[in-house]
């Protein structure tokens, strides 16, 4: 078996930008989180990793959306060609600045290349429903590409539709976007492997949605609710989780004390046997 981890963080350096607090978020990255693979978002300042970055940066705002690779390499994926038009090749840039970074990881040992992408939900200026329905939208070349089966997508999407109202609406039919596109949302995949979320105002029997959201004014070691976090794969990483009974759970909720006094977001981490 090759494990490959892949986590999502958002690391809140848009708004923490103490030198002592950056160090430390990415060195709790590197060193406890510890994946092959980070999409990461509100990032600033990413450092020297053996397999690289890639980053999308807006000029308006002082952070980035960005893909880090611990292991193997990355290569940025800027344009692809698809399957209507093999000599035409179309750009995956994102139309809003800094919603997505896409890279092809590659030279992991034993394992096919697969795509890594990292999305941020900007709420540019309210609206984080327009940034990340123009991300998909940039990004379906990418799924009409020779390299559809293998990739993961995972980030901040600013998105919860938990609370009943329009808003939940929008953001279940965006969900159904992704699933359009092939990719699994890997917290209902593994909602079976967890309770159901203490508190989640969602109402459904079968509750998938885990805290990874905490507001800077949320009582301090108090459980919460919101959801925003997510990792979703095309199925032929998804049916490669491993499986529970193994060492660690096939989606990992990083909820600790630790991860929490760094950012007001928890890390997610999905590992596969690739």
């Amino acid at each position: 078996m090759t494990e490959v981890s892949v986590a999502t963080w958002n690391l809140h350096q848009a708004v923490n930008k103490r030198p002592a607090n950056m160090e430390a978020t990415w060195g709790y990255l590197a060193n406890h989180v510890h994946p092959t693979v980070a999409l990461v978002q509100e990032a600033d300042g990413v450092p020297g990793t053996p397999g690289g970055s890639f980053r999308e940066r807006a000029d308006d705002v002082r952070y980035e959306t960005a893909v880090v690779a611990y292991r193997g390499r990355l290569e940025p994926l800027l344009a692809v060609a698809t399957r209507h038009s093999a000599k035409t090749e179309f750009l995956l840039r994102p139309t809003v600045p800094a919603t997505h970074a896409v890279a092809r990881v590659v030279d992991l040992d034993g394992v096919e290349p697969f795509v890594a992408v990292s999305m941020y939900g900007r709420m540019a200026p309210i609206y984080a429903q327009v940034g990340v329905i123009r991300a998909i939208a940039d990004l379906i070349p990418l799924f009409d590409s020779a390299l559809r089966r293998r990739i993961v997508v995972g980030g901040d999407l600013n998105a919860y539709d938990q609370p009943k109202g329009p808003d939940r609406e929008r953001w279940r039919a965006i969900f159904e976007l992704f699933e359009s596109l092939g990719l699994v949302n890997l917290l209902k995949e593994t909602r079976l492997d967890r309770p159901p979320l203490e508190g989640c105002p969602c109402g459904e029997p079968e509750c998938w949605h885990v805290e990874t959201f905490r507001h800077v004014n949320h009582p301090v070691g108090k459980p919460g609710f919101w959801c925003t976090d997510y990792l979703f794969a095309t199925r032929e990483l998804a049916d490669r989780l491993i499986p529970q009974n193994r060492v660690h759970p096939r989606l990992e909720i990083w909820d600790r004390a630790e991860a929490w006094a760094l950012s007001d977001h928890c890390p997610l981490v999905a590992r596969f046997d690739l």
